[in-house]
């Protein structure tokens, strides 16, 4: 396709699939937070921009007394000042599976600089396997040599000291100890960014009792209150079947932000009007990766389409609204079943082709439907995939961000392979019930 036909493609998809779904997600939001009596919502960055641009947009044409307000953080940005305040137990955070995890990844987790995550690996003798892609079972079996380093857990405190003060003075600067009742939007997954900001929030003084609105999550963190957590279409213990038909990954490829991703924070100095006198105040701003997103060019493009589509919306009245522009959880099913279930291999190539990064950091990505050869996909069954993890079976898995993406792309036994990915999904979740319901 030229460009210009695959800025068209693309448009249509983003306008009949793409931006329902989120309208939806977001009527639902703001109804929850009116009838809650919440008057601020946080939308944490960078998956809840489009959400922000929305609600903000929606609340300003209908009067209501919302203030939206868009907060710029990250897994990385508030899990590096928290990491001190866990003491060993951050260790859980920092030995977690992922796409195409090193010895040099984990590191990076916890901060350290190049020189610093060197220096640990010739302490542990991975020197030689720095950048060797780790099975599951090796990157769980680190936590104890990590532990036991006599450099590792000092230098991942001493940068989440160093964290600390930027973090809370920019919280502090976006009314976050402000006596006023405020939930956090975000996509969601875990919750462990809610749980994240209540800790660094308790730990500056700041007791509060924190709500979030998620469009799904898979579970919840450890020792958390469920009925703080609220969710649009797949909860903890429910919605088994919109997981299996869901990639959350391809969910934040396609709603983000055309910024980079949040790292931390740094004061710089504003002056005031001269009316305002000669006085100098520290104003904090957010820290990026790299100044743009690594689609950049994509999530301006989806900017314009929603102001659009938000236009068209608002012009809508009752029943013609709900039919034309906006869906439920139940019309939000049938949509992202069909596009991220089975994809066409023309959807898989147009959306497939953004750029994702799994981890913390941004410093390795690939295509979130990744390419994938015969025997990687074949390793992707049910069985196959199984003795890898477990280690039984010598072999590194390739891992795709959007695998049935990556099955569309190569038109291998397309149904055969989708229907052992989702055999797959349906024993990871029903393990997840399974646990839930003991309380293991």
């Amino acid at each position: 396709m030229k460009y210009s036909e695959q800025e068209s493609f693309f448009k249509e998809i983003y306008n009949s699939i793409f931006a329902p779904v989120l309208l939806g997600f977001v009527e639902w939001v703001l109804k929850e937070a009116e009838q809650r009596g919440i008057c601020r919502l946080y939308f944490l960055a960078r998956d809840g921009y489009q959400m922000y641009l929305a609600a903000e947009y929606l609340c300003k044409k209908r009067g209501l007394a919302i203030d939206c307000r868009y907060l710029y953080g990250s897994r990385y940005a508030w899990r590096i000042p928290q990491f001190v305040l866990m003491g060993e137990e951050c260790l859980t955070m920092l030995c977690c599976g992922g796409i195409d995890v090193t010895f040099e990844k984990v590191m990076k987790r916890g901060g350290l600089n190049d020189e610093e995550a060197k220096a640990v690996a010739e302490e542990l003798g991975f020197t030689a396997e720095y950048r060797r892609i780790l099975s599951y079972s090796e990157v769980m079996q680190l936590k104890k040599p990590l532990a036991e380093s006599r450099l590792f857990l000092p230098l991942v405190y001493a940068h989440s000291r160093a964290a600390c003060e930027t973090t809370m003075e920019y919280f502090k600067q976006e009314g976050m100890f402000e006596d006023v009742t405020y939930a956090l939007v975000d996509s969601g997954w875990t919750g462990s960014l809610q749980q994240t900001l209540t800790q660094l929030l308790a730990y500056a003084g700041c007791e509060k009792k924190l709500e979030g609105f998620y469009f799904g999550l898979y579970e919840l963190p450890k020792g958390v209150e469920e009925n703080c957590y609220h969710t649009y279409y797949f909860g903890p213990g429910y919605g088994m079947r919109r997981k299996v038909y869901f990639s959350n990954c391809l969910y934040e490829a396609v709603y983000s932000a055309p910024h980079g991703m949040t790292v931390g924070y740094e004061a710089y100095e504003r002056k005031q009007t001269a009316t305002q006198g000669k006085k100098v105040e520290n104003v904090y701003r957010p820290l990026f990766y790299k100044s743009q997103n690594l689609n950049q060019t994509r999530m301006e493009l989806e900017e314009v389409w929603l102001k659009k589509c938000l236009k068209e919306y608002s012009e809508l009245k009752g029943k013609k609204q709900n039919e034309i522009k906006v869906t439920n959880v139940k019309n939000t099913y049938k949509l992202l079943k069909r596009f991220m279930g089975s994809p066409t291999t023309e959807e898989a190539k147009a959306y497939g082709s953004l750029l994702f990064s799994d981890d913390v950091t941004e410093e390795q990505v690939q295509c979130v439907a990744a390419g994938l050869s015969k025997e990687e996909i074949k390793n992707q069954q049910v069985r196959n995939k199984l003795l890898i993890m477990l280690g039984i079976k010598k072999q590194v898995l390739k891992e795709s961000a959007w695998i049935e993406g990556s099955i569309a792309l190569a038109s291998v036994n397309r149904r055969w392979q989708l229907f052992h990915v989702r055999g797959y999904k349906y024993l990871v979740y029903f393990r997840k019930w399974l646990k839930r319901g003991t309380g293991h």
